[in-house]
C-alpha cells in the first residue's frame, strides 16, 4: 500500500530534513510507538493518544510503525511531497498487532453554504463510547452512531462525513449512561464553528491517565 506523505521532526536523524512537516502520525495504538523512516527513528516513543510530525526529503521511503520495545512492525511505502500534510494512524488490528490507517479524506466535497464533520473513535484503550452532536440546522442532541466502538479501519462508509449548514457543531463524548441523558454532564465536549465549504474531522484519542480527549484535523 502506498501513501503520499512528507516529514518534519524535532529529532535530528539521518532520515529527516528541516522544513515544514508533511507527515503527521497519530498513535491510536494501545502503547507507545516508534515511527521509523528508512530504518531511522523519526518520532521516538510516541505515547498512546499523541500526535507527532516528521519531514523526510522528497522521494520514496519506507515507513515503519513499531511498538516501542517490540520487534513487530507495520511497514508501508510512502512518497514524500510538498505543500500537503498527510495523516497516518498507528492502529490496533483485531489480532492485537499494529497497523497503519490513512486518515486523510480527499473525496468529501462540501457544497457552498454547507459544512461537514466527521468523528473517528481512535481511543484504543477505551471501550464503547457515547458520542452525541448538535449541528447548525438541528440543535437537539442526536447520537453520532450506535454502538460507537474503536475504528481501526475508518472508511467513507464506516466513518462518513455528515453535512449541515454554516455555523457551529458541538460534539460531546461520555461512557455512561448509554443514552442522551449524559449530554449535560459529558466530560469531553468541543464546539466547532465552520464557514461555507469547510469540513473538519474530530479524533477521539486516549488521554494520559485514563479517559479520552479530542483533537481536530
Amino acid at each position: 500500500m502506498s501513501f503520499i506523505a512528507g516529514c518534519g521532526s524535532d529529532l535530528a536523524t539521518a532520515c529527516c530534513t528541516t522544513g515544514p512537516a508533511s507527515l503527521r502520525v497519530v498513535n491510536a495504538f494501545t502503547s507507545p510507538v516508534d515511527v521509523l523512516i528508512d530504518g531511522q527513528v523519526a518520532i521516538g516513543s510516541l505515547p498512546p493518544g499523541a500526535i507527532g510530525t516528521a519531514a523526510p526529503a522528497s522521494g520514496s521511503h519506507t515507513l515503519a510503525l513499531v511498538p516501542t520495545g517490540s520487534g513487530a512492525s507495520a511497514f508501508q511505502s510512502i512518497t514524500t511531497t510538498t505543500g500537503a500534510l498527510r495523516t497516518i494512524a498507528a492502529v490496533r488490528r483485531s489480532d492485537g498487532a499494529v497497523a497503519g490507517a490513512v486518515l486523510d479524506d480527499t473525496n468529501s466535497v462540501v457544497p457552498p453554504a454547507a459544512t461537514k464533520l466527521r468523528v473517528l473513535h481512535l481511543a484504543a484503550n477505551a471501550g464503547t463510547l457515547q458520542v452525541y452532536r448538535t449541528q447548525p440546522d438541528y440543535q437537539q442532541p442526536v447520537s453520532w452512531q450506535f454502538p460507537f466502538d474503536y475504528q481501526p479501519e475508518p472508511t467513507s462508509a464506516s466513518a462518513p462525513f455528515y453535512q449541515s449548514t454554516v455555523g457551529s457543531w458541538e460534539v460531546r463524548v461520555w461512557e455512561t449512561p448509554a443514552d442522551e441523558s449524559g449530554w449535560a454532564n459529558a466530560p469531553v465536549r468541543v464546539v466547532i464553528p465552520l464557514g461555507s465549504g469547510e469540513k473538519k474531522t474530530v479524533l477521539i484519542l486516549d488521554k494520559p491517565g485514563g479517559g479520552v480527549r479530542v483533537e481536530l484535523l
